[in-house]
């Protein structure tokens, strides 16, 4: 399989990266059998992050570490936003993995201006990071963001050597934001749903009666060759065998082709939620996602309005117990105005 530099690490990447952040969904025998795929094929660069199913993802990865470690680099990151919670997770990270050196590591989700000041600074979790760089027990700082704002300044700092950020054919933001800063500082760059969590492939613009496919979704970031590598999240070795078909073949996209799907990202919604859960936990214990996911589904997927009527009205406490305290729409990688999504799904569901 094809490898590019990512940026000043020198890492020398698949362009295919297995990403982690599914196989909590899945049995360990099934993510075994997924990752051992992914490797057999090719795919060298491996993501996770403690986040994912608190530990599972690291621990089902750290399965096949065990024995196939030489084979591959390795990245993962934690929501520890403090300098000690920093190095305690470093540790708990390099446990689960089964290693004693993790490629790249660094702060998840830095999104908000409070946890970039928890990130960098003086006496900051950056420290942290750099005292376990300087140990061995990590190669690289990275971090990921949904804010094209705060990822160009923590660029600019040059305390920062890897960057994930959110890339497809309905959010190519980066491509004026980030990138550019990116190519000046030899950071390097790899890119997380590009299918949307899925919910791309599941979206049909009101013009068109069509999904985006798993094809062209995957062939578009790859025709960006500002990008080095681009993950997808495969729970099955068949589907990582599907997305590793595709970057085999890829030999690159007409200018035509391209302008297409550009077009074809731009009937999609925008400001959709993609389920992340980054808005919650909500101090009022609404369960955004579900809400957010159920409003969706019945405005643009179609789905039959009692059965989804009855699923909100399931829910003990909805936009009525909301205190607007807004720190739902503060986390929201998209900037969905949430409290308006809810209050339009009380309206439309819960009368």
């Amino acid at each position: 399989m094809e490898k590019r530099r990512l940026g000043r690490t020198d890492i020398m990447a698949s362009r295919l990266g297995f990403g982690g952040m599914t196989i909590p969904r899945v049995s360990k025998k099934e993510a075994v059998a997924t990752l051992q795929k992914a490797l057999d094929l090719g795919v060298n660069f491996i993501d996770t992050a403690a986040a994912y199913g608190r530990g599972d993802s690291e621990e089902k990865i750290g399965q096949v570490m065990k024995t196939r470690r030489h084979e591959c680099f390795l990245s993962s990151r934690t929501k520890d936003a403090d300098k000690a919670g920093m190095a305690r997770a470093i540790d708990k990270s390099l446990r689960r993995l089964k290693t004693d050196q993790i490629d790249v590591y660094g702060s998840h989700d830095v999104s908000t201006q409070a946890r970039y000041d928890l990130l960098l600074g003086p006496g900051r979790a950056i420290e942290a990071l750099q005292k376990a760089r300087d140990a061995g027990k990590i190669r690289f700082i990275g971090v990921t963001t949904h804010n094209w704002a705060l990822a160009r300044k923590m660029i600019q700092t040059d305390l920062l050597d890897a960057m994930l950020i959110t890339y497809n054919i309905s959010n190519r933001e980066a491509d004026g934001w980030v990138i550019p800063a990116a190519k000046e500082r030899d950071v390097g760059l790899f890119v997380m749903k590009v299918f949307g969590n899925s919910r791309l492939l599941r979206l049909t613009p009101t013009d068109e009666d069509r999904h985006p496919t798993v094809r062209e979704c995957l062939r578009f970031a790859l025709a960006n060759d500002d990008l080095p590598v681009i993950l997808t999240g495969a729970k099955s070795p068949e589907e990582i065998a599907e997305n590793a078909a595709i970057v085999e073949e890829f030999e690159g996209m007409s200018e035509e082709e391209g302008a297409e799907l550009r077009a074809f990202g731009d009937r999609l919604s925008r400001g959709y939620c993609y389920g992340c859960d980054y808005c919650m936990p909500c101090p009022a214990e609404i369960e955004i996602p579900r809400i957010m996911r159920i409003l969706q589904y019945r405005e643009r997927l179609s789905w039959e309005w009692p059965q989804i009527t009855a699923q909100y009205r399931s829910f003990e406490r909805n936009f009525q117990d909301c205190t607007d305290c807004g720190q739902c729409e503060e986390r929201c990688p998209q900037n969905i105005p949430v409290r308006e999504w809810l209050k339009k799904a009380h309206q439309s569901l819960g009368a």
